[in-house]
C-alpha cells in the first residue's frame, strides 16, 4: 500500500515556529504537530499547504522550499510528509480546525507531547536553528 501524503508548514515568525494542538475528535488528540494535511486527489502538494492552513487557522501563507520529507510508519498506515518553510503573509491566526496553536522557541519545540511523525523534525530544528538566523527562510 503507497503511504498517505501529507504536507506540514515550517512557518517562522519573530523567531519562533509555529505549532498545533489536534483536537479531541480526531487521531492521536491532544498532540502536538507542525500545521498542514493530507493531499486532496489531484492536488499539488504546494497548493494543498496553503489550503490546509487556511482551513486550519485562517491566514495566508507563501510556501518557499521544502525543508524535510518524512516517511513514518503509524500502526494503523504509513506516512510520507513534505515539510515546506512557509512565509506568514495575510490573516490573524484563529484555531479555526486545531483546538489551540504556539508560538514556539526552536529549541523548546522537542519539550512538546508531539506527533509522531513529528519527533525527528523537531529535534533537527533543535539542533539547526539553536544560534541559527531564519530571517533568511
Amino acid at each position: 500500500m503507497l503511504p498517505l501524503l501529507v504536507t506540514a508548514a515550517l512557518i517562522i515568525h519573530d523567531g519562533k515556529i509555529l505549532l498545533t494542538r489536534r483536537r479531541d475528535d480526531v487521531p492521536y488528540p491532544g498532540l502536538w504537530e507542525f500545521p498542514g494535511g493530507k493531499l486532496e486527489p489531484a492536488e499539488d502538494p504546494r497548493d494543498c499547504i496553503v489550503r490546509e492552513i487556511y482551513e486550519e487557522l485562517g491566514i495566508t501563507v507563501s510556501v518557499g522550499p521544502v525543508y524535510d520529507v518524512i516517511y513514518h510508519r503509524y500502526p494503523e498506515r504509513t506516512v510520507l510528509v513534505i515539510v515546506y518553510v512557509c512565509r506568514w503573509t495575510v490573516g490573524e491566526v484563529a484555531d479555526l480546525e486545531v483546538a489551540e496553536h504556539r508560538w514556539v522557541l526552536p529549541s523548546d519545540i522537542a519539550g512538546y507531547r508531539l506527533l509522531p511523525a513529528d519527533v525527528a523534525l523537531a529535534e533537527r530544528i533543535g539542533k539547526e536553528f539553536v544560534h541559527a538566523d531564519t530571517s533568511h527562510l
